[in-house]
């Protein structure tokens, strides 16, 4: 029974089961056990390279993403369905993995979603399917169906992020972000999208992405290495800039860098890079523009530094840090 179930998923997952043969995975299916259905579903996609596997084994889950300890409090979200009663399954390992099942079609299976979500304060790191390397930055989120790679290469992202694009030129990569989508071959590249900010910025720093825009009015460019192009959501336009790549990737370094950037933009940064919440009860310094950069791993030592620029005062109250002018 059991042998004939995994020879019925291994066909299912190949697209070559007949329509008989499919109804007998049904049934089979909704015989078997949460435990036993995942099991399985993990004997079969230990061998399919082009699927994320789903062990029962939490250890060898985490090994086939490849996170790193780059990363303090990333957390990974995988959906796949099985022909049954809903449950959910959370399990608690440094990351949390969640397991969603939901009584739906079976073939639902590769329509799932992974998701990475990165918390304020913190950075990851991960290595997809076909071994593109993507490096998070705080406060993103980054979701991909489990049959990436097998006849696209999609990839959803909310944030920043740093990609190195394995090569495939049966396979573009694509990154689809809410308001520029990017074409890629195989290059690198820093694109840094956060819903809250004004602007969109995408730099190349070797190869070749065609990047187009959502909106009403569609604008493409094809980009070249040491480009930098900044998608304007309110004028719905593009800039085009040389640029060296070192400030926008700074954040890789662990480094804070600031050109000409006004005080309360400046405390969101703090934010975002060491996930503290800051209220500012006065703000008179917006108009005082401010360039620099840090490497501090303490807030509280960069606020110190800050102070001899602007003179305010600090304090932390109820997980919070409050910032009031002098």
């Amino acid at each position: 029974m059991e042998r004939k179930t995994h020879t019925l998923l291994e066909k299912f997952v190949r697209n070559s089961i007949t329509s008989q043969e499919g109804k007998e995975l049904k049934n089979s299916v909704a015989k078997m056990s949460n435990e036993e259905l995942a099991r399985a579903l993990s004997d079969v996609w230990e061998n399919y390279d082009t699927l994320v596997t789903v062990p029962d084994d939490v250890g060898h889950f985490m090994k086939k993403l490849s996170p790193t300890p780059y990363s303090r409090r990333p957390r990974f979200l995988y959906t796949f369905l099985k022909i049954a009663a809903a449950i959910v399954i959370p399990i608690l390992l440094g990351t949390q993995i969640y397991f969603y099942y939901s009584n739906e079609k079976l073939n639902s299976l590769l329509n799932s979603q992974l998701m990475v979500q990165v918390e304020s304060g913190d950075k990851t790191e991960l290595t997809l399917p076909d071994g593109t390397k993507v490096y998070l930055n705080a406060t993103t989120s980054l979701s991909y169906p489990s049959d990436f790679g097998l006849k696209n290469r999609n990839i959803y992202l909310s944030g920043e992020a740093y990609l190195v694009v394995s090569k495939d030129v049966k396979k573009p990569f694509y990154v689809h972000t809410e308001n520029v989508n990017i074409e890629v071959l195989g290059t690198t590249f820093n694109i840094c999208a956060y819903p809250e900010q004004e602007h969109v910025e995408t730099m190349l720093i070797e190869g070749s992405v065609k990047l187009t825009t959502t909106g009403n009015r569609a604008h493409a460019v094809v980009m070249k290495p040491h480009e930098k192009v900044v998608y304007s959501k309110l004028n719905d336009s593009l800039y085009i800039s040389p640029t060296s790549g070192e400030f926008e990737t700074a954040w890789m370094r662990g480094e804070l860098v600031f050109r000409s950037t006004c005080f309360s933009d400046i405390m969101k940064k703090l934010e975002k890079r060491y996930g503290m919440k800051i209220e500012i009860l006065e703000n008179k310094y917006n108009l005082d523009l401010f360039t620099g950069s840090f490497k501090e791993d303490n807030i509280y030592d960069v606020l110190k530094i800050l102070q001899m620029h602007y003179d305010f005062t600090f304090k932390a109250k109820d997980d919070k840090i409050v910032i009031k002018s002098e």
